[in-house]
């Protein structure tokens, strides 16, 4: 591991820290590089600002726990995965879904849903007929990819209790024809 991915991780890390006891709003540059031990300038060796590390902190454990795994996972594992995945880090992403405003998380991630919808789609769909096919599966990805994106939500506000990926994938597979 680079020098300069141990210095990422340790930065997020120290973020990931504060997010437990303080709200997103209140923990500065200063907070996070203070934990981390780490001078403030380095911080902006590597972000921008706190929602770069955000972004960078989702893709990086989400490409480690399960992104990799795309082609070797199915898409009913996949969202096993992902319901754990949030489950773990729920204080992180408690704090990530309560912004609001340009910067935030939820409008983000919900690309993200999408690819995991697409995964599904091409795993557990029935054919579609090929009139209007491709209007037809931009909308029912993007519909899933809401539906997954607000169910997460939930569960990590504690709304709701783990979901059940074979709910997703039957509803996906059935409502694409």
């Amino acid at each position: 591991m680079t020098s300069s991915l141990i210095t990422k991780k340790r930065i997020a890390k120290a973020f990931k820290n504060l997010l437990e006891n303080q709200d997103f709003d209140k923990v500065s540059v200063v907070d996070i590089m203070k934990l981390a031990n780490i001078r403030r300038q380095t911080f902006y060796n590597h972000f921008l600002d706190k929602y770069q590390l955000m972004d960078w902190i989702f893709e990086n454990d989400l490409q480690e726990k399960i992104t990799d795994n795309l082609d070797f996972i199915s898409g009913r594992q996949l969202l096993k995965e992902l319901f754990l995945y949030f489950e773990e880090e729920r204080y992180f992403y408690l704090q990530l879904f309560n912004i609001k405003g340009q910067n935030n998380f939820y409008d983000f991630f919900i690309g993200y849903c999408h690819t995991v919808v697409e995964k599904i789609i091409r795993e557990y769909a029935c054919p579609i007929p090929p009139r209007n096919q491709f209007d037809f599966l931009a909308f029912h990805q993007d519909y899933h990819a809401h539906a997954l994106a607000e169910t997460i939500k939930s569960f990590v506000q504690k709304q709701i209790d783990r979901p059940n990926p074979d709910y997703f994938i039957y509803e996906i597979s059935h409502r694409s024809h």
